[in-house]
């Protein structure tokens, strides 16, 4: 059995927010951000290119070929990584999510890797219009970002995979660009409704796609073809909004999965997901735990610099104080559904200096403590509790980036001015780190 396999490169095909094709989100943290690329180097772009000819890129077939050898692709170093550290990878995941395996991979591969293979897993990303502006997310993921990142680079343009994005003001005055635009070709539309009636999920994420008004051409689109009965719609969405028109549109799907990004509770989240609002989003955590049952939800915890201290009592709170009854209500993940920032590493955890890890190590053994001595927790419960701090401490220790403090610590006191906000309010075992630095 190959120890790297995984459906993903069979089954599945992804789309960034610029339009541009890769393997899987996962690989964004390698250089090449997981991107498909055509000869020359110019990336495949749902835009303009075809997903078939995508499909056999040279990339992907390397890393068919790889996983049927059992060898691990750069592409896919995270789910390495987490699966090192004892996290439940994408690709474990996967694993237990579809019915194909690696006898069915090898029967429909040719030698070069080349498949023909019907892709009934996609990840369409429509632009990066979102009303937020997370700190260990950037303005390739949310328009919100373009003002804050020009003003702290000094400079109204960045990189994204397809090249040099250029920020300019539109008569309102406002930062735009076209750059994200790429869902407007009439050749996407026309590939991805031939595709419908063979799909049987798609993931949806941002931007924020309850803001973005071709996630709903989608769904209309798969609701009138006759084939929504069929599809799971699965959603990463930052619980700010949760439209009448979109919980309509979903009684008509197979199954409906929500990933809330909520990475703690209170001051927490609105300092990590700013501009965010606590009450807001716990209002529509509320509302999703009481929806009909062809929907299912869980705490998508983003575990960064910015809450890792958090976490512990986040988790303690959702399972004694939320009284929550759908979200994350499976045997496999009963108290949250988490996983680390790899990148960008100025908010991975591993930045931390050795005395903060001691620190976080010792506050999650105060916790482990106080979930054992707990008569209203069984037994399960608490293994699962523990095996979560467990794998995100083994992960944090696995490497050091404290080479990457000071562009933390210059980022987080940049955006506390610009936002009006303190990371001793939600941090404040990181005084003496910021003190020491003079900011």
């Amino acid at each position: 059995m190959s120890k790297t396999f995984c459906p993903i490169p069979w089954i599945f095909q992804a789309v960034r927010n610029n339009g541009d094709i890769r393997v899987c989100c996962q690989a964004n943290v390698t250089p090449n951000q997981g991107v498909v690329r055509h000869p020359d180097g110019t990336s495949y772009n749902a835009g303009r290119d075809s997903f078939d000819e995508a499909k056999n890129a040279e990339l992907m077939k390397s890393i068919r070929k790889n996983m049927l050898d059992g060898v691990w692709s750069e592409e896919c170093g995270r789910c390495q990584q987490e699966e090192q550290a004892g996290l439940e990878s994408r690709r474990i995941y996967e694993l237990k999510a579809w019915d194909y395996s690696l006898t069915d991979a090898k029967r429909d591969t040719l030698p070069d890797g080349t498949i023909t293979v019907r892709s009934s897993y996609f990840d369409l990303r429509f632009g990066n219009l979102c009303n937020l502006a997370c700190r260990m997310c950037g303005p390739t993921d949310s328009h919100t970002w373009y003002e804050q990142w020009a003003e702290y680079h000094g400079s109204n343009k960045y990189q994204d995979t397809h090249g040099e994005v250029e920020l300019k003001r539109n008569e309102k005055g406002r930062l735009y660009t076209a750059d994200y635009d790429w869902h407007n070709s009439e050749s996407f539309w026309e590939q991805i409704e031939k595709n419908i009636p063979y799909i049987q999920h798609v993931y949806m994420a941002g931007g924020e796609p309850m803001m973005i008004e071709r996630h709903y051409e989608f769904l209309n689109k798969c609701i009138g073809s006759g084939h929504a009965g069929n599809i799971t719609i699965e959603y990463n969405t930052n619980m700010t909004s949760l439209p009448p028109r979109v919980l309509e549109m979903w009684k008509q799907f197979k199954q409906i999965r929500v990933g809330c990004s909520i990475d703690g509770m209170g001051e927490v989240l609105e300092y990590q997901r700013w501009p965010v609002k606590w009450k807001q989003a716990i209002n529509n955590l509320n509302k999703v735990d009481n929806l009909p049952d062809n929907v299912t939800a869980w705490v998508a915890f983003t575990v960064t610099a910015y809450n890792i201290f958090h976490l512990p009592e986040f988790m303690l709170w959702k399972l004694k104080e939320s009284g929550w009854k759908k979200i994350n209500s499976s045997p496999q993940k009963p108290i949250i559904t988490h996983h680390v920032a790899h990148g960008p590493k100025r908010a991975n955890i591993r930045l931390l200096p050795s005395e903060l890890k001691l620190k976080v190590h010792n506050h999650y053994d105060y916790y482990k403590f106080k979930v054992a001595t707990d008569p209203d927790l069984n037994e399960k419960i608490k293994k699962k509790f523990n095996k979560i701090l467990d794998s995100v401490e083994k992960y944090m220790m696995d490497d050091d980036y404290s080479e990457k403090i000071p562009e933390f610590i210059k980022f987080t006191t940049y955006l506390d001015k610009a936002r009006k906000q303190n990371i001793l309010d939600v941090v404040p075992q990181y005084e003496e780190l910021f003190r020491t630095t003079g900011t």
